[in-house]
């Protein structure tokens, strides 16, 4: 009997132990996703989110401008990683969370880009660059845009009607930045809303929609750096290339996926 009581008291002390060890907060750590060995092969940028997600706040990035062809290794391709300087880190292992985190990746070299751009334009007939440039819409080629920008009210019929008859379709116009939050618990990821024309004061409502580009990151407007440059703030005047999504009247924002912004 003494033997059981002792071995369940045992048992007890070791259950406690183990949720003890179990409870201990990692404040300002952050745990490694899968091992290195994993992210060989990957797109870089979902190899960010990953670390992202995971808490790590201090990613760099390094490009190795060596692809050709991309055939046999694509464009974005990862790789390496290293943590802290391990490039043979183990998943699960806990970090500080400002450690740096390196990404390499493979990608064309601006010379590659340079002999395919000039290829490309050789064999494009001015029929096809016509057509280019005629889907690309203004307010110069188009008096839809020119409308869409100049309409008044948050909320207008013409807005959803713009954004069917036009989706899909690319558009450029000078814009301004109105607000920007990091989306969810990303740290490089945005919800950005923008109006038409020049931004004046946070209680000034341009004419025109309030746009919106949802769950985007910087290479998605065009931005090589990872965190988003000066520019990329309220008040700022942008000029902004991007595809027609959708108007969502409940609400009142005009939705539309980045292709490039600029500063102006």
């Amino acid at each position: 009997m003494k033997k059981i009581v002792m071995f369940m008291i045992a048992a007890f002390m070791t259950f406690l132990l183990i949720a003890c060890s179990d409870s201990q907060t990692h404040d300002g750590e952050a745990k490694t996703p899968s091992a290195s060995g994993a992210q060989k092969g990957r797109d870089y940028q979902s190899v960010v989110e990953d670390f992202e997600e995971r808490g790590f706040t201090n990613i760099s990035l390094v490009a190795l401008d060596d692809l050709i062809t991309g055939w046999l290794t694509k464009d974005g391709e990862v790789e390496n990683v290293s943590v802290d300087g391990d490039e043979n880190y183990s998943a699960d292992k806990w970090y500080s969370n400002d450690v740096e985190v390196i990404i390499t990746y493979h990608t064309f070299s601006e010379e590659s880009d340079l002999e395919e751009d000039e290829e490309s334009k050789e064999s494009i007939s001015e029929k096809a660059e016509d057509k280019a440039v005629e889907s690309i819409l203004t307010i110069e080629t188009c008096a839809d845009l020119e409308k869409l920008l100049s309409t008044e009210g948050e909320i207008n019929d013409f807005y959803s009607t713009f954004a069917e008859q036009y989706k899909g379709s690319t558009i450029v116009f000078d814009g301004c930045i109105t607000y920007i939050t990091n989306h969810g618990d990303y740290d490089t990821r945005y919800d950005i809303l923008m109006s038409g024309g020049n931004y004046v004061d946070d209680e000034i409502v341009n004419p025109g929609p309030i746009f919106k580009f949802e769950d985007v990151n910087t290479y998605g407007m065009g931005i090589e750096d990872l965190y988003l440059p000066d520019y990329i703030s309220v008040g700022s005047n942008v000029h902004v290339t991007a595809e027609v999504e959708y108007f969502s009247e409940n609400e009142g924002v005009f939705y539309l996926n980045p292709v490039k912004v600029e500063s102006r």
